[in-house]
């Protein structure tokens, strides 16, 4: 246990220094209440995105350390900087029909205002990252060539039924078009347009990770672009993981400049625990962690969608849910595979 417990400790070590420091400075500069608060948007975004690490791990493991530590570093940018903030303004300076200024200006200085545009972007993006999730979990059971089953009896008929071509993306379409006609009129093509985009881009990202992964063991310049490509299915998949945590902030606070302190540094507990899965080798003997996480991936994903309609009638899917449904999941998987590991050859 103190092996597993120092090993654990090197790899959140970087964290939790930064985390400490980012608390004691936002207790002097807003006040035990912004510390308390900031706390608890960092816990937010761990219990929302562990799943996201056991996912992450996976494909990182196709890259080289190189390309590991890259991902662990400047691709901090992005989904602390890109997701958590531009991409909300951006969202909100779309929805909201006002210039990109105008939604920076009212996120750092009128937040009240900043939380009501987000909620008029908040059906697009719930359809985008709804759909993106959605579809990652389809390909991952909709699977021929897939031999490993946890619920095994549902699995077998999932990784059978894989053997029709695209067969995901018509099932992923048709819980849009399901979406789309119970969602108010004057919405519907804007629901439309933004899930189109988040199965495109989930296809897209894929494929080209796919592709040059294929080819990454024909030499170096291949690979760089697989580890290219593998890095931007990570950041789309981050992304999508984020959405949800993003808006679900604005229930804690309203101080954009919490919010992103909070989930960034709750986002660089997530991407050194997937550093900490690949270098150990977790997944190889956790048989299936990666069923659970996948599982919990479809599952927020079904309630980032089921949030829209019930979102027209003032009705929230609270936070907590998507994290609990999650956590509960990869317990069971990680007892399964312990339980499994202890089975005689």
């Amino acid at each position: 246990m103190s092996v597993l417990s120092s090993r654990l400790i090197r790899y959140v070590r970087f964290p939790l220094a930064l985390s400490a420091i980012g608390l004691v400075a936002v207790l002097g500069f807003q006040g035990l209440q912004a510390a308390w608060l900031t706390l608890v948007l960092l816990l937010l975004e761990i219990s929302l995105s562990f799943d996201n690490a056991i996912v992450n791990a996976r494909v990182l493991d196709r890259m080289t350390p190189g390309q590991q530590k890259f991902f662990l570093t400047w691709g901090l940018v992005i989904p602390v900087f890109g997701v958590r903030f531009l991409g909300p303004l951006v969202m909100v300076a779309l929805a909201g029909q006002v210039g990109l200024g105008e939604a920076l200006d009212a996120a750092l200085h009128h937040p009240d205002h900043y939380r009501e545009l987000l909620e008029i972007a908040e059906p697009r993006i719930l359809a985008f990252g709804g759909m993106f999730l959605l579809m990652v979990f389809l390909h991952y059971f909709f699977d021929d060539a897939k031999t490993l089953h946890w619920w095994t009896s549902l699995e077998k008929r999932l990784s059978a039924a894989g053997r029709i071509e695209a067969l995901e993306v018509a099932v992923a379409l048709i819980v849009l078009l399901v979406l789309v006609a119970i969602a108010p009129g004057e919405m519907r093509g804007d629901l439309m347009v933004c899930g189109v985009l988040g199965v495109v881009l989930q296809l897209l990202a894929t494929s080209l990770a796919d592709a040059f992964g294929d080819e990454a063991q024909a030499g170096a310049r291949v690979a760089a672009g697989g580890g290219l490509a593998s890095f931007l299915y990570l950041e789309l998949l981050d992304a999508s993981f984020s959405l949800d945590g993003t808006i679900g902030a604005f229930a804690i606070t309203s101080n954009i400049i919490l919010i992103v302190v909070g989930l960034g540094l709750g986002a660089l507990f997530i991407r050194s625990l997937t550093l900490m899965l690949t270098r150990e080798r977790a997944l190889e003997e956790l048989i299936y962690l990666e069923h659970g996480a996948h599982y919990a991936i479809g599952a927020l994903g079904l309630l980032m969608l089921v949030g829209i309609p019930l979102g027209a009638h003032h009705l929230h899917v609270p936070e907590w849910l998507s994290g609990l449904i999650g956590i509960v999941l990869l317990a069971i998987a990680l007892v399964d595979s312990i339980r499994q590991g202890k089975r005689p050859a």
